[in-house]
C-alpha cells in the first residue's frame, strides 16, 4: 500500500539506533535463555539456510500494545505511517550518573518544551540515560542485594501527560525496560499499551541525535499476533 508523506524531508545523516543481536546480548529476566538456536543446512546446489528461535522481547525491539493489553494491536497490526514519526530526545544522563533509579519526569518534559516548543503530535519520545556504556556488563542489569534491578525509566505521570496532552505515537529507552528496573507492577507498560501506543527498548547511539528536529523509522516485521519483536530502528537527522 502507498502512503503519502506528512511533509517534505531534507535529511543529511542517518543514525542506526539498533544493537547487533548475538547470543550474549542482555535480556529482561523471565524470558528464559536469550541465546538463539541456529541450524544451518547447506544443499548440494550450494545455498545456506538458517532457522532462528528467539524471544520476542530481546535486543533492540518493538513492544506492541498487545504486550500488556489483550485488546491491543499486535506487531503486524501497526500501520506503516505510525512507524515514521518526529523524534524527541530527552537527556537525563546527568542524573543517572548519581542515581540509577532516575525517572524521566513530567518536569523533564516541560523543561524540554521550554527550550524547543511543544512536543509535536504523533512524536516518539526517547529517553537518553547514557546506559549504553554498561552494555554487556552486569551493571546494565544492575541487580542489587534487594533482588531488584536498578536502571532508569519513564515515570507514570510523564507517560500519562505524553499520551493525553501530546498524543504521542510511542516512547523508547536505552535500557531494558520503559519502566524503571525496580518496578514490580510495570505501570508505564500497562498505561502506554492500554492507550494503543507502542514502545522501544534497548536502543543505542542516542547521543548522536539532536534533542529536536530529527525523525525516527521503526522497521518492524508485520508479524500477526506478535506482542513484540526485534526491529531495525533508524534516526534521520535534518
Amino acid at each position: 500500500m502507498r502512503y503519502p508523506l506528512p511533509t517534505a524531508f531534507h535529511f543529511h545523516a542517518i543514525v542506526d539506533l539498533t544493537y547487533p543481536l548475538q547470543p550474549s546480548f542482555p535480556i529482561f529476566p523471565g524470558q528464559g535463555s536469550p541465546a538463539h538456536i541456529c541450524f544451518q543446512t547447506t544443499k548440494e546446489d550450494g545455498y545456506a539456510s538458517n532457522r532462528w528461535e528467539l524471544p520476542e522481547h530481546w535486543g533492540t525491539h518493538f513492544d506492541a500494545p498487545l504486550h500488556y493489553s489483550k485488546a491491543g494491536k499486535s506487531v503486524g497490526d501497526i500501520e506503516l505511517p505510525d512507524l515514521f514519526s518526529p523524534l524527541v530526545l530527552i537527556d537525563i544522563s546527568e542524573n543517572t550518573t548519581h542515581n540509577p533509579d532516575t525517572l524521566l519526569t513530567l518536569e523533564d518534559i516541560l523543561l524540554w518544551e521550554e527550550r524547543y516548543g511543544a512536543i509535536p503530535e504523533n512524536s516518539v519520545v526517547l529517553m537518553y540515560s547514557g546506559w549504553e556504556k554498561w552494555i554487556q556488563t552486569p551493571f546494565f542489569y544492575n541487580k542489587k542485594e534487594d533482588g531488584l534491578l536498578h536502571f532508569p525509566g519513564f515515570s507514570l505521570e510523564a507517560v500519562q501527560f505524553l499520551i493525553h496532552e501530546r498524543k504521542i505515537a510511542g516512547i523508547g529507552v536505552d535500557t531494558l525496560s520503559i519502566d524503571c528496573g525496580k518496578s514490580q507492577d510495570y505501570p508505564v507498560h500497562k498505561t502506554l499499551f492500554a492507550a494503543g501506543k507502542w514502545g522501544l527498548e534497548c536502543l543505542c547511539n542516542l547521543k548522536e541525535l539532536p534533542p529536536a528536529g530529527a525523525w525516527i523509522f521503526v522497521a518492524t516485521i508485520p508479524l500477526k499476533g506478535a506482542t513484540g519483536f526485534p526491529a531495525r530502528v533508524i534516526g534521520f537527522i535534518p
